[in-house]
């Protein structure tokens, strides 16, 4: 039978170890390459092209998400795990976006892990009992989800958009440059899926964020 080929991506060297070693236990599995940042991650999966890619949120330089969106595009058949301790509904929402076919919490045991390698090489998806919590909650309270990817400082721009002030205006008073304010103007746009500053108002009163 042919082994499941794995990529691990991780920026503590120890983590990796320890989950090589913990993989290594089935003899279904082969651990094929490493990578500690998003960078290495592209060069590792497109060198080895491997079954499944266990890969981490935060590392250093071009993080896991960046690097898992672009491998995704390049190599739709390769499967995609997030494997962190990071449980906000934002990096889940952003993790799905980017074409992760799971979403594993670091504490996850043994038998589970391998479980949702095999879901995911089959075609299925796989998601810890926490984060499956998460993304019902989401598919609830839709509303909600969207407004917590607003961050504090998009929130206060988006106010003063609200209220009439030119982007010099903002930017002077916020004490951020102009394109820092454009930068924050159109990440919403994006995150409310809207074209327009008057979309944007708008759909800002829908979620009760200039109530």
């Amino acid at each position: 039978m042919k082994k499941i080929r794995l990529v691990l991506a991780d920026d503590h060297p120890m983590i990796r170890a320890g989950f090589k070693t913990l993989l290594g236990q089935n003899s279904d599995f082969e651990v094929a390459g490493e990578a500690g940042n998003g960078q290495e991650l592209i060069k590792v999966v497109s060198d080895v092209k491997p079954d499944v890619t266990l890969v981490d949120v935060h590392m250093p330089g071009m993080n896991g998400l960046e690097a898992l969106q672009k491998l995704h595009v390049s190599f739709p058949g390769i499967k995609f795990i997030v494997l962190t301790m990071n449980e906000e509904r934002e990096y889940v929402q952003k993790a799905l976006k980017a074409g992760a076919d799971g979403y594993l919490l670091k504490n996850i045991e043994r038998e589970e892990l391998e479980n949702a390698i095999n879901t995911v090489f089959k075609g299925g998806k796989y998601f810890s009992p926490e984060i499956t919590t998460i993304l019902a909650n989401t598919v609830a309270n839709p509303l909600t989800a969207e407004v917590s990817e607003i961050t504090p400082r998009e929130k206060e721009v988006l106010v003063l958009v609200a209220g009439g002030r030119s982007t010099k205006q903002i930017a002077d008073q916020l004490g951020i440059s102009i394109r820092t304010v454009e930068t924050h103007r159109i990440n919403m746009l994006k995150k409310l899926d809207v074209s327009n500053s008057a979309e944007l108002i708008r759909r800002a009163f829908e979620l009760g964020l200039l109530n």
